[in-house]
């Protein structure tokens, strides 16, 4: 998986810790629907994550196999609060 960050995302993270959490979420309203999430927040366990490193920044995802993308992307979105944004082959979300 090729696994790019924007220049504004790696200042980020690098402020917050140094690491980005990268996971699936299953939508409770849409069936089947998954969305990635990016955080800087430690999760409780980190069993299932794989470790990337991205021009001195480490990622760690929990993105199950049948899902993998071939690239994520990882950049700062927002109008009034710019959050951390994981988007994979393009898409915020998988059916």
């Amino acid at each position: 998986m090729l696994v790019t960050a924007t220049p504004e995302l790696r200042t980020y993270v690098e402020e917050h810790g140094g690491s980005l959490f990268v996971r699936c979420q299953r939508s409770h309203l849409g069936r089947g629907v998954s969305f990635l999430r990016a955080s800087t927040k430690e999760p409780r366990s980190l069993a299932g994550y794989e470790v990337f490193v991205v021009e001195g920044m480490v990622v760690l995802s929990k993105l199950p196999a049948q899902l993998r993308p071939k690239e994520l992307h990882l950049s700062m979105e927002g109008r009034r609060k710019k959050q951390p944004v994981a988007s994979w082959d393009g898409c915020a979300f998988v059916v």
